[in-house]
């Protein structure tokens, strides 16, 4: 028999401690929540502006990890909700459930690995080099001092985390301090591993009773093979409305002429100049082939098409391979191994993406298809001489089985939000 107090119990202690008052609605969907972790059931909740959403399923989700001691995750699609739980919420709430409680409950926040300073690129000099089109030298003498600044602050922060600074810098200067999760070399590789700003974020958020997270990294968790949220059994959605197209996002690729000659140059310097130049003349055909294309979408793949991609394809492998495989032999090759890194990185993406175009119209029964193909204009840049290019964009047509095999089948899972319902239905 469980010593810990009901939720209704709780949430009364919560609502005292905050100076509110009770609401029906609000006991209403904090009995619900506690009910779906009881049974493992999915619950769905519209809950309108006054209900007090966040406290509803934020005492049932703490109840459950102090009384299981396992952690439990909160989603969010909006930076302004998360800071609102990290910031005000929980705290407050940390402190009235400490007493009934028994202990004061944990939480912590955890973002996606670009939003953190990585320590090897900063060190290692391995910044990328500034777009093309953007050789403006204003920007240029800017992003360097901002970048001069992210290495000066890469000292005095504990977190690393791009919010805590202040003011910000530009989403060019960041790019040059950070990596994304697939160009991380591994913290088993890395000589900067045990001081890495986001490592020390994801073993934080393993130690506490509840993680806020966001649902582009709930999204990457689910569909990715590797574990990047730490274990969980209740996962509790809020602004679940944005949930789809998140994660469709998330699951978006595009492929363009531009795309394969920026992977080229990455490659350039660890390959032979007959293998770079091969690849570079792929990314020329697709980008001939891309140009006569009209801007829609493609119900089947054309014969034209096929050959260019195959050929893309091919030449993306045979890069692969002339590169081989990342070596740590020493910190003195940290920055050749983070070039080559990155380099496989871009390699894997593009080269997964064109595979899956090859292969998005096997089905031939068009409503039984789990990928929708198109190619649309775009512009690039923003001034009066910005140029217009082609590109091949691949999305899923529906996340929902995607969601049922990964999300839905692991944990129970609590879905939020003020607008859930269309037309009264769920």
């Amino acid at each position: 028999m469980s010593n810990t107090p009901p939720v209704t119990t709780l949430l009364d202690a919560a609502v005292t401690a905050l100076n509110g008052r009770r609401r029906d609605g609000q006991v209403a969907m904090a009995s619900a929540v506690a009910h779906a972790i009881d049974t493992g059931e999915h619950l769905a909740v519209q809950a309108g502006t006054g209900t007090g959403k966040s406290l509803a399923y934020l005492v049932p989700a703490i109840r459950h990890a102090v009384e299981s001691g396992r952690t439990v995750v909160v989603s969010t699609a909006t930076i302004a909700l998360q800071r609102q739980l990290i910031e005000r919420d929980l705290p407050r709430l940390a402190a009235a459930l400490a007493k009934p409680l028994g202990r004061e409950p944990t939480f912590a926040i955890l973002k996606g690995r670009s939003n953190y300073l990585c320590l090897n690129k900063i060190h290692a000099g391995t910044a990328d080099e500034p777009d093309v089109e953007l050789f403006d030298p204003f920007e240029l003498s800017r992003t360097g001092r901002e970048v001069t600044r992210l290495r000066e602050w890469s000292s005095d922060t504990e977190t690393g985390d791009r919010d805590d600074l202040t003011p910000g810098v530009a989403d060019r200067a960041w790019r040059q301090v950070s990596v994304s999760a697939r160009e991380c070399l591994g913290a088993g590789n890395c000589s900067y591993g045990e001081d890495c700003f986001a490592e020390n974020a994801r073993r934080r958020s393993g130690k506490v009773d509840v993680v806020v997270t966001n649902h582009a990294l709930l999204a990457i968790d689910a569909t990715s093979p590797a574990s990047i949220l730490p274990e969980h059994d209740v996962v509790i959605i809020d602004e679940a409305h944005e949930l789809v197209d998140r994660i469709t996002s998330v699951s978006t690729a595009e492929v363009s002429a531009a795309v394969v000659a920026a992977v080229a140059r990455r490659c350039g310097k660890l390959v032979d100049e007959e293998t770079a130049d091969a690849l570079m003349g792929a990314g020329d055909q697709l980008g001939e082939l891309l140009a006569d294309a009209p801007h829609r979408q493609w119900m089947g793949l054309p014969a034209s098409a096929a050959a260019v991609l195959v050929s893309l394809r091919d030449r993306l492998w045979q890069t692969r391979t002339a590169i081989g495989p990342v070596r740590m032999s020493g910190s003195s090759d940290e920055s050749a191994a983070a070039a080559r890194s990155a380099a496989l990185t871009s390699l894997d993406e593009l080269h997964d993406t064109i595979v899956r175009l090859l292969g998005a119209f096997d089905e031939p029964d068009e409503s039984k298809r789990r990928d929708v193909v198109w190619v649309a204009e775009e512009r690039v840049g923003r001034s009066a001489a910005a140029e217009s290019r082609s590109v091949l964009h691949i999305a899923p047509l529906s996340v929902g089985g995607l969601l049922r095999a990964t999300l839905f089948a692991k944990a129970t899972v609590v879905l939020t939000s003020a607008t859930l319902t269309i037309g009264g239905n769920f």
